[in-house]
């Protein structure tokens, strides 16, 4: 089924996607009926029909609202800013902190919580949950690749260096977090992220005595 146009005022698309995050994150997807919504939003069924088409919709719709709300899960995007930095290992532990305090924002890891119980019965989801960490592996690969044609890292393959930069940042901010069901002291955090940063450099940093 196509995505439905969101149609309708903006303040009562937000009501419903903020009372769906509500009860999905307390009941899980496959508990939660759009009645319950309704009655959460204060709206008819029919409402949330005309704006989401139907639950899966609706939910997919609660997931993209809430990283953009939070600006987590992805961190800021890299673009030309670390594509053209002038102190990598600064702009690197910089970006790598903001996408590890992202990742473990409250309202992302319940709904990472939510995805993992559903896995079984709704894989098509968390495949959706994935887009975004896709996207973000893209944006770093082409930031890579413009740093390695100026000379300041050697990599080979941008993807991957891309790839085990988000482990060694948002990866080691799930471990010491227990995968986002503990709340890590913030210069624990930045530990882990300086950490994971430090070792990434060590692999791809060009010395200036090599350039």
């Amino acid at each position: 089924m196509a995505s439905p146009s969101y149609t309708g005022l903006p303040a009562k698309h937000k009501a419903i996607t903020d009372a769906a995050r509500r009860v999905f994150l307390e009941h899980g997807y496959t508990h939660t009926s759009v009645d319950a919504i309704a009655a959460e939003a204060g709206v008819s069924k029919q409402t949330i029909y005309n704006h989401f088409g139907d639950k899966a919709h609706l939910f997919r719709a609660v997931m993209h609202a809430t990283v953009a709300e939070t600006g987590a899960g992805m961190g800021p995007p890299p673009g030309d800013d670390l594509a053209e930095s002038d102190d990598l290992d600064r702009d690197l532990r910089r970006f790598g902190r903001q996408l590890a305090r992202g990742v473990l924002a409250p309202d992302i890891a319940a709904i990472r919580r939510v995805l993992i119980a559903e896995l079984d019965r709704h894989p098509e989801l968390i495949e959706e949950w994935g887009t975004q960490g896709r996207e973000l592996h893209r944006m770093l690969a082409t930031a890579f690749a413009r740093l390695n044609e100026r000379g300041v890292v050697d990599v080979p393959d941008p993807m991957l260096a891309a790839q085990q930069l988000v482990l060694l940042t948002a990866g080691n901010a799930m471990t010491i977090s227990r995968f986002g069901t503990d709340t890590p002291p913030s210069d624990a955090l930045d530990k882990a992220v300086d950490d994971g940063v430090e070792l990434w450099l060590r692999a791809y940093a060009v010395r200036p005595t090599e350039r």
